[in-house]
């Protein structure tokens, strides 16, 4: 709890100090400067603060005069950080360059990045993203930032384009935020998450809880119901007997299998939305949030960009989803993203372009292990208790990142039969089956 708190605490500096360098320090000698970085001692009386240049070039050596601008600033920078935060007590301040950061490329290196990770894996991938140079006016009239952070379990990364950089800085600042604000409700890791409370005493008798936590799992429970089942928030316990909680995955006992999968099970999860309140009805039920956190923290980021006036972006939660705000300069239609599929030569692509959609990708390539000649894969059939097979990857195109990784993850599960069969209520589903050629659902 007291790491959350520290995280939390720093995070708050690094906007303030963000708003203040942008906004309030008239030196002209600090414009090309922003915060990347903070780091809070663990007594809170000192900040070291890193900071970059806007406009950077690779092997360019950093200017030592916005840094000596800066510490001149200091004493103005804690008094406005004592006004705007109400602190009794204000970090002395430190500010030097992020040479990590400093020398990082632009937008189509990041985005370069994402497709050189992802061809790593197996199934279907985000395995290129194409941003076609600006080449309009109105590309012109647009700065670009490109940014990530290690939350949830996984790298967050944004690409925007805003009018100015500052608007950029802080439309991006503030959905990290809101990236780590979904982490503080639904992690299952951090004891103090509200979804983390829900655990332990929701088996005991009705819980309060907010009014965002009840309609987030009564939409889970949507899902569960729509998918017969095969998506399901209730799998807590399976996840750990698997040994995928905080391992690398193992074959349970079946004493052990059996007590897990009593223990789930979306029919024993009562959501009371008028009320507020959450029930287990059985008392070893554990909420896991993997098969939906990240597309809901993807949402939000995009809701986050979109209050700054932001009309054109990337979010994504590493290979899980992906949003496309918009569309990027030189491009009208909206962003161009390259499927591979498992069974497909390497270039071999399925071009899709994505505007105001998401893209969710569920595969058996995430997290498996081996064992006596047989691969385990990290998504759970809820009803079987046993890793779902069949698949090794289903992506799904829809209009929000909540709904195509429910759904990704519920495909997955129910296979190829059932998916044709059903599909999904809105968007398009890629389907690669096991030993069998990747394709669109709507073309079979």
């Amino acid at each position: 709890m007291a790491s959350h708190i520290h995280e939390r605490a720093a995070s708050t500096l690094m906007r303030e100090l963000s708003r203040i360098v942008s906004q309030e320090v008239r030196d002209p000698a600090v414009t090309a400067i922003r915060v990347s970085k903070v780091e809070l001692s663990k007594d809170k009386r000192n900040a070291h603060v890193l900071v970059a240049f806007w406009d950077s070039k690779d092997g360019e050596e950093p200017d030592p005069g916005p840094l000596e601008a800066l510490a001149r600033a200091s004493p103005f920078i804690r008094k406005s950080l004592a006004r705007s935060l109400r602190m009794r007590h204000v970090p002395e301040l430190r500010f030097s360059y992020d040479l990590a950061e400093q020398h990082t490329s632009q937008i189509e290196t990041l985005l370069k990045g994402i497709r050189e990770e992802t061809k790593k894996g197996l199934g279907v991938l985000f395995a290129a993203i194409a941003l076609q140079a600006a080449g309009t006016a109105d590309a012109s009239a647009l700065e670009r930032l490109e940014s990530s952070a290690s939350i949830m379990g996984s790298e967050f990364r944004i690409a925007c384009y805003a009018p100015t950089k500052k608007l950029a800085a802080g439309a991006v600042t503030a959905a990290f935020d809101e990236v780590r604000r979904v982490d503080a409700l639904l992690s299952n890791y951090k004891q103090d998450s509200e979804l983390s409370r829900v655990n332990r005493k929701a088996g005991r008798g009705e819980v309060q809880v907010s009014e965002e936590l009840a309609a987030l799992l009564a939409s889970c429970l949507s899902y569960s119901r729509a998918s017969e089942g095969a998506f399901d928030v209730t799998v807590g316990a399976l996840v750990k007997a698997w040994g995928f909680y905080e391992g690398e995955g193992q074959v349970p006992r079946p004493w052990t299998l059996w007590w897990a999968r009593r223990n789930s099970g979306y029919r024993h999860l009562r959501v009371d939305q008028a009320q507020g309140t959450v029930r287990f009805l059985r008392s070893g039920l554990q909420l896991d949030p993997g098969g939906i956190g990240k597309g809901y923290a993807v949402d939000r980021a995009i809701a986050a960009l979109r209050k700054y006036g932001v009309e054109t972006a990337l979010v994504s939660s590493g290979t899980s989803s992906i949003y496309a705000l918009g569309a990027p300069p030189g491009n009208a239609d909206g962003w161009d993203l390259d499927l591979k599929g498992a069974n497909t030569a390497d270039s071999d692509f399925i071009t899709v372009t994505l505007r105001d959609e998401s893209l969710s990708t569920s595969g058996s390539y995430e997290k498996f292990f081996d064992k006596d000649g047989t691969r385990y894969g990290h998504i759970l059939d809820p009803r079987t208790g046993h890793p779902a097979l069949g698949m090794n990857a289903v992506s799904v195109i829809g209009p929000n990142a909540i709904d195509t990784e429910a759904w990704s993850t519920a495909l997955f599960v129910n296979g190829a039969k059932w998916a044709r069969k059903h599909g999904v209520p809105e968007g398009r589903v890629l389907l690669c089956p096991e030993d069998e050629a990747c394709s669109w659902l709507a073309d079979e």
